[in-house]
């Protein structure tokens, strides 16, 4: 087997593979005699096919097999030996010949093969990236205070109808053939602004007529509402008589010990100064958090300007197409590739800081990362508050998961890599409201 490459410039190569007869042979021959042992034709004992009739039946296949599979290993490892540091994976090249594995013994592969642009690239002070903090307004503490007192109150009823209230009534019509409906839940909040008006302030056995359709502006909710399908909607009139059976309330929750205990642990705050101190730092762990995000994007798009990257553009778009396996093709492809590029880039650039800075993301920092997500995720449920043990459990669960631990990883070395050009580069640190900062992204949305 020989294996060799032409430089056809500094981002492509083609490699060109030559397989001979006693490079398979042995391998082809030892095949085809497990093949006799273990076929099982009729009129033939066991083991006593004859040797002709097993080549006939099997020689080609296991040929081709032999011969592709020297092929994939012989490129591997020419690549792995040469320690090159290629893109995407090496595919079948234009000027390759034709193979007939009937009449030749010698195999000839050509692949094209595209090789990574080295990153010339030095994080220093005179690099400027802006850096913003997010103020944390009184109007903010107060929304997440309510969030935890909503979502830790309770359900009462009430003797009149407010305008948050969930009310269930009686629906019926006076009518041959007319729709009743008993226990019927309609919540305030889903009835427009300018309707609420006829409801609100309504006493329980209180009744009114009206038309729901008037009412609830969509098929989905007046549905829901009658306790039908959506297509059954438009055979019924909408007039009905409502008969106010029970106001329900959500009551919020006291800011007392038994609040602290469920959002925070059992014993960890202890006063409504220290909870309302640690909703602000809960409040400013997630602007840091997108604070960091929008430092990672500014990064991205100055360090890939600075590297000035080139890539093999011809290779790749002819790379994606081919394994896309028919989901994309040629049109989509060269909308896509810019993003597609960037990306990579971006990638290029991050394998280039991890490896010069010798960074690593270590199975600690993995665990530390899905622990983050998951608490991020159960959270929304009320279950932050399980002991760290259980956390770590949790964490290398999802990590057993293939796609999951791939994604964690990315990010970790996505973390890694932002965490350095902090330290690197000068920033310019930008104080804003939550109003400003979102207007940066609806810029780019433009």
């Amino acid at each position: 087997m020989n294996v060799s490459r032409e430089n056809i410039d500094a981002l492509n190569a083609l490699l060109t593979m030559k397989i001979e007869k006693a490079d398979y042979e042995t391998n082809v021959n030892n095949t085809l005699k497990d093949y006799r042992r273990k076929a099982q034709v009729p009129g033939f004992r066991p083991g006593m096919v004859p040797a002709g009739m097993v080549q006939k039946m099997y020689g080609r296949s296991i040929l081709v097999d032999e011969v592709f599979k020297q092929m994939s290993e012989g490129i591997n490892k020419y690549i792995q030996e040469n320690q090159l540091r290629t893109l995407g994976e090496p595919i079948p090249s234009e000027k390759s010949n034709p193979i007939d594995f009937d009449t030749q013994t010698e195999f000839e592969f050509k692949y094209d093969l595209a090789l990574a642009p080295e990153v010339k690239l030095e994080l220093n002070n005179k690099i400027k990236l802006p850096y913003y903090h997010i103020e944390v307004t009184e109007e903010e503490k107060q929304k997440r205070i309510d969030s935890h007192l909503r979502y830790y109150g309770k359900m009462v009823t009430a003797d009149s109808i407010g305008l948050d209230d969930l009310v269930i009534v009686d629906l019926s019509q006076d009518k041959e053939g007319g729709l009743n409906v008993a226990d019927a839940t309609l919540g305030m909040k889903v009835i427009p602004e300018a309707k609420q008006k006829k409801l609100e302030g309504l006493k329980v056995g209180d009744a009114i007529e009206l038309d729901i359709r008037k009412m609830l502006t969509s098929d989905a909710d007046c549905a829901a509402f009658l306790k039908i399908a959506k297509e059954e909607l438009a055979k019924v009139d909408p007039q009905f008589k409502l008969v106010i059976k029970e106001v329900r309330r959500l009551e919020p929750a006291a800011i007392d010990q038994a609040l602290f205990d469920k959002v925070y642990g059992p014993g960890l705050v202890t006063s409504e100064t220290d909870f309302k101190a640690r909703v602000e730092a809960d409040i400013r762990k997630q602007l840091s958090d997108e604070s960091d995000y929008r430092f990672l994007l500014d990064t991205r798009k100055k360090l890939v300007d600075l590297a000035k990257l080139e890539l093999p553009e011809a290779f790749l778009k002819r790379w994606l197409l081919m394994t896309s396996e028919g989901k994309l093709n040629t049109e989509q492809i060269e909308k896509e590739f810019p993003l597609f590029a960037e990306d990579l880039r971006w990638q290029l650039i991050e394998e280039s800081i991890m490896k010069t800075q010798n960074l690593e993301v270590t199975d600690e920092d993995l665990i530390a990362f899905a622990k983050k997500m998951a608490q991020q995720q159960l959270a929304m449920y009320g279950l932050a508050n399980m002991p760290d043990d259980n956390w770590t459990t949790y964490a290398k669960n999802i990590l057993e998961n293939k796609t999951e631990r791939k994604r964690i990883h990315e990010r970790a070395v996505e973390v890694k890599v932002i965490d350095y050009v902090k330290t690197a580069v000068k920033l310019d640190n930008k104080e804003v409201s939550g109003e400003q900062f979102n207007k940066l992204f609806e810029k780019e949305a433009e």
